[in-house]
């Protein structure tokens, strides 16, 4: 695995990932929550900010995402069958935030991709 690939800051690309679902939620053949989809994102930017700075809310956050995680894998699970490019966007998701909560809860240091951000450039 390169360096890119594990200092990649797995919640800016979970925000990422989805914003770009409640942009693009016209191209899926089913109704998406725009809004707590959104406000999802919202609090994992502000999670990730947390995260990044202190070490003192990690159980915290692990927790919320978790949640996060468990809210997007039900949502994947009860997709239409026509929604699959959907479905398989939000299981992935879900994945991205259970492994990255795990991670949180299992360290008392910053995490891996805050520490290389953390880490002036030579």
């Amino acid at each position: 695995m390169t360096d890119d690939l594990r200092n990649t800051n797995p919640l800016v690309e979970a925000e990422s990932q989805l914003l770009e679902i409640c942009e693009r939620h016209a191209q899926f053949d089913a109704p998406i929550d725009t809004g707590s989809l959104g406000r999802m994102a919202v609090h994992i930017r502000n999670i990730n900010r947390s995260v990044s700075e202190s070490t003192r809310d990690h159980a915290n956050a692990a927790k919320r995402l978790t949640d996060f995680s468990v809210t997007l894998g039900r949502l994947a699970k009860n997709s239409s069958p026509a929604s699959e490019e959907l479905a398989q966007r939000m299981k992935d998701l879900a994945e991205t935030l259970r492994a990255t909560g795990a991670e949180l809860g299992q360290t008392d240091s910053l995490p891996r991709w805050a520490q290389s951000a953390a880490t002036p450039a030579s």
